[in-house]
């Protein structure tokens, strides 16, 4: 996600029992206890995002990101059209609330789970669960989260959304790994369903210093069951997140991956230009086919300049949810390369201007999990 203009107070750790219970449970559980994998390591797969889904996951704002509810609000009117949507809010008082906006807004909650945590933030995708398969089961990997590493740690609280994945895999009666040692956001992950990850090295070497990436390419062949690590360099220098994976280059299918281009006429953009180019052409070399998706122009929202980019866009049952930033030909014709790019689902554009002067898009908040076949 990219973190041009963000401005997160220091968080008071709020000591006490986790809860995790879901809408019809009043039951209390913890997070699940590190233990050693029998994880079998020769069948794990790790699924596309564009595979079926069993839920979207997302953890509603905090006071202090109260800005960005209504976008919430926008993503979750679209998302339970389709699928269920598992919503973490902290108690019982938050869980009103949500519900009383919604009234609010004459916007009836369907198929919407409520789930009880301790959390600090609302970026769900980069401290909650990596996904994947083996033989007959899901599995939550549970890896390390830091607070955004040297970008954003010392400036927020994070401890109680590390532990937010064995909460989740806890409430989905699913296989545990615990992976706490080595950082690794999953807005920094893409995969092809088959043999493939695909990552930022900036991103992972500045989270994990100590690992070089020939360390890294046996960590995750073994971690997610693939042959083949296609690392990127280079980000934004405005981008907290140094680089991640998802605001520029994403996998559409096994085989094909869509990445930002700068608009020619963008001068004052130009070195990101550069840095998008360069991107493309290494995933080339790595044998996967490239589109490119162009970033048209810069809004200015509350006084700050933004970058028009579509990629932080989410897949799920049936539809795409997209990035609108009020502009009506920037973003008809990203909804029109969408629809090309996913023609089998139905293209939904929000404006979340909200989202992106705080720090990312609709991939960032959300967090897909896949259905076991």
């Amino acid at each position: 996600m990219i973190l041009s203009n963000i401005n997160k107070p220091v968080i008071i750790l709020i000591l006490g029992l986790i809860l995790a219970v879901n809408n019809s449970c009043s039951d209390n559980v913890t997070s699940s206890d590190p233990s050693t994998s029998n994880r079998d390591i020769t069948s794990t797969r790790t699924p596309g995002e564009w595979e079926e889904q069993e839920a979207i996951w997302l953890q509603w704002p905090n006071n202090w990101d109260s800005k960005l509810r209504l976008a919430f609000v926008s993503i979750i009117t679209v998302v339970q059209q389709y699928e269920t949507v598992n919503l973490i809010v902290r108690n019982e008082t938050m869980k009103s609330q949500v519900t009383q906006m919604f009234q609010d807004q004459n916007i009836t909650l369907t198929n919407v789970n409520f789930h009880f945590a301790d959390y600090e933030n609302a970026w769900l995708r980069d401290n909650g669960p990596v996904y994947v398969f083996d033989k007959n089961n899901k599995w939550v990997l549970d890896f390390g989260f830091d607070g955004w590493g040297s970008g954003l740690t010392g400036d927020i609280e994070y401890t109680n959304d590390n532990i937010i994945p064995g909460i989740i895999s806890t409430l989905l009666e699913c296989e545990y790994e615990n992976n706490n040692g080595y950082i690794l956001e999953r807005g920094n992950l893409e995969a092809n369903s088959e043999n493939i990850v695909m990552l930022n090295w900036d991103c992972q070497s500045d989270r994990n210093p100590d690992w070089s990436k020939e360390q890294t390419d046996a960590y995750f062949q073994e971690k997610f069951g693939i042959t083949k690590v296609i690392w990127v360099e280079g980000h934004d220098p405005y981008d907290i997140t140094t680089g991640h994976i998802d605001g520029t280059a994403r996998f559409v299918n096994d085989s094909t991956v869509v990445v930002a281009q700068v608009d020619p006429s963008i001068e004052t953009y130009s070195g990101e230009a550069l840095n998008l180019d360069k991107i493309a052409e290494d995933i080339e070399a790595a044998g996967i086919a490239v589109i490119r998706f162009t970033i048209p122009g810069w809004i200015i929202y509350e006084g700050t300049e933004l970058p028009v980019m579509y990629m932080n866009y989410l897949v799920g049952n049936g539809f795409v949810l997209g990035m609108a930033f009020g502009n009506a030909e920037w973003d008809n014709n990203a909804k029109s390369q969408l629809e090309t790019l996913y023609p089998t689902r139905t293209v939904h554009m929000i404006e979340v201007n909200a989202l992106w002067n705080s720090g990312g898009g609709i991939h960032c908040v959300t967090n897909d999990e896949p259905i076991l076949k």
